[in-house]
Order: structure tokens, then C-alpha cells, then sequence
């Protein structure tokens, strides 16, 4: 990260930037190299499970590698669901 970002002071929405410190590899092929722009923000999502009811999230909502500009949105969270109040996969949905 090239910008801090500090939950305690800083607002929801607030943006950081960065840079890829390892390359983006998808079937053993580097799809976005290491050292590619990183754009982001930190978001204020509601939790169920979190004491105070809320929790923040860093987002990645942009990548920017050899000129080439990619808008997206990613966290290291697997989901943006609480984890304790995912709803189940029915079985039969998840075969289709």
C-alpha cells in the first residue's frame, strides 16, 4: 500500500493506492504483472456478527498494469456476507 489507511480516522469511501507485490497467475499464466497500479477503498459494511455491528473492508476496485486499466471489485474476504449468516448451497443448485 503506497497510502496508509487507519479505521480509526479515516471516513468510509476513503481511497488508498498501491502496487501488486506478487504477479496475478491464473492457469499458470501471469495475467496482471507484479508492481501494477492498485486503486481501492475503504468501505463500512454492516455485520451481524461483529460486536459493534459493523465492519470495515478494504476493497480493491481497480488495477491498472502496462497502460491497460481493469475496473473490478475484490477484498480479501471470501464474501461480502457475515461468515456465520452465509445461506447454505442447496445441493440440487449447485450440481446445475
Amino acid at each position: 500500500m503506497l497510502d496508509s489507511v487507519d479505521s480509526d480516522s479515516d471516513r468510509d469511501g476513503t481511497e488508498f493506492h498501491g502496487t501488486l507485490v506478487v504477479p496475478l497467475v491464473s492457469g499458470g499464466e501471469v495475467i496482471i504483472r507484479s508492481e501494477a497500479e492498485v486503486r481501492g477503498l475503504l468501505v463500512l459494511l454492516r455485520s451481524k456478527t461483529h460486536p459493534e455491528g459493523f465492519r470495515y473492508e478494504l476493497l480493491v476496485t481497480g488495477l491498472t498494469d502496462r497502460g491497460k486499466s481493469y475496473d473490478l471489485t475484490a477484498s480479501l474476504n471470501p464474501s461480502f456476507v457475515d461468515p456465520a449468516v452465509q445461506p447454505e448451497a442447496d445441493s440440487k443448485s449447485a450440481t446445475e
